[in-house]
């Protein structure tokens, strides 16, 4: 009675009438309802992420930098694996790692140290030592030769042996004459071996070197080398190419114990010079040989274009006098007998012939 007295505008029994503040068609919000804050998308209670946008919600959204820290996070698990996984396929592609199985191998090959003591004792020529099959007896085993094979082929293994072993009385088959010599059917296998070694030869393919030939000379290739006017009378030069061993070239030199004249030869061309021959009446001078490869001799005997070849004394001793020059490999086109001596009995020298060899 007393609420109606105080509010007689309620009818009795009839609904108590809203608050005039509060619309009556608004909905009321439910209080257990959340929305995204990035995109306002409804979320059901207790979720976490929103289903729209992605966006951490609720606990997860309220804690600062947690979606930067799970980035960095996710990134370094990636590198991680990434670099576990290249490791792994650089140690499998390794071409320089050994093998797994090649320390077993080494270790199961016997030692070589106790093949020696047991491949001399080996009793006859008909067996061959191979590799023991036991290492720790040290025997070998014996491999039975066929009777219709020539004893020259058992020879051939023995050589292909680790370790030293008597070598059989026939020859080694490997040689070339006992493969071009193959043994008879009617004789035995140490006779045949032995024919075959005899018979062969071996050939020597080594070229002889060409025998020495004389160089034709005319007259006018001859003349005399005085380039120091030592010379007080001469002879004609070609009298000692003619052939002819009754005429020769003669020089008289200056008094003295000095002949320092020469004799030169113009071959023509650049040829190679073996050996000279010299014929003289008046033996015992001595001659220095000088050869050059210029048409013309050089002015003097110390102008380096002249090459000194060899030097003889007592020229002519019984009568002729064999120079040997070289091999011929050298070729020259002037040659020059300088006479730095004169004979034992006067002063005069003579050349009554000169063989150039090439």
């Amino acid at each position: 009675m007393k609420l109606l007295e105080l509010n007689p505008e309620v009818a009795p029994g009839g609904p108590p009438e809203p608050p005039e503040d509060t619309p009556r068609d608004e909905p009321q919000a439910d209080p257990a309802a959340r929305t995204c804050k990035s995109c306002g998308a409804t979320m059901e209670p207790g979720q976490d992420w929103c289903l729209a946008c992605g966006v951490a919600s609720g606990r997860l959204g309220e804690r600062p930098g947690w979606r930067s820290a799970m980035t960095v996070l996710g990134l370094t698990l990636l590198l991680v694996a990434g670099a576990v996984g290249a490791s792994y396929a650089a140690l499998r592609s390794d071409p320089t790692a050994p093998p797994a199985s090649s320390n077993a191998q080494v270790a199961q090959t016997p030692p070589a140290t106790t093949a020696p003591p047991a491949a001399t004792t080996t009793p006859a020529p008909e067996t061959t030592p191979t590799t023991p099959s036991n290492p720790s007896t040290g025997r070998l085993p014996k491999v039975q030769v066929p009777s219709n094979r020539p004893s020259t082929s058992a020879a051939s293994p023995a050589t292909t042996a680790p370790t030293p072993t008597p070598a059989p009385a026939s020859p080694r088959t490997s040689t070339p004459p006992a493969q071009t010599s193959p043994p008879s059917s009617g004789s035995g296998s140490g006779s045949s071996g032995g024919g075959g070694q005899t018979n062969s030869t071996p050939t020597n393919t080594t070229p002889k070197p060409a025998a020495p030939v004389a160089i034709d000379l005319d007259a006018s290739a001859a003349s005399v080398y005085d380039p120091y006017r030592r010379a007080t009378a001469v002879g004609v030069p070609g009298k000692a190419v003619d052939g002819d061993g009754g005429t020769s070239w003669y020089v008289d030199p200056a008094p003295g114990d000095t002949v320092a004249v020469g004799y030169a030869l113009n071959l023509g061309e650049a040829r190679g010079i073996k050996s000279v021959d010299v014929t003289t009446p008046t033996p015992g001078f001595k001659v220095e040989v000088y050869a050059s490869d210029e048409a013309s001799p050089p002015p003097t005997i110390t102008d380096t274009r002249w090459a000194h070849i060899t030097d003889r004394s007592d020229v002519g001793e019984g009568g002729k006098s064999h120079i040997v020059l070289g091999g011929g490999t050298s070729k020259y086109q002037t040659l020059l007998l300088w006479i730095t001596k004169p004979p034992a009995d006067g002063a005069r020298v003579r050349i009554s012939e000169l063989k150039v060899f090439g």
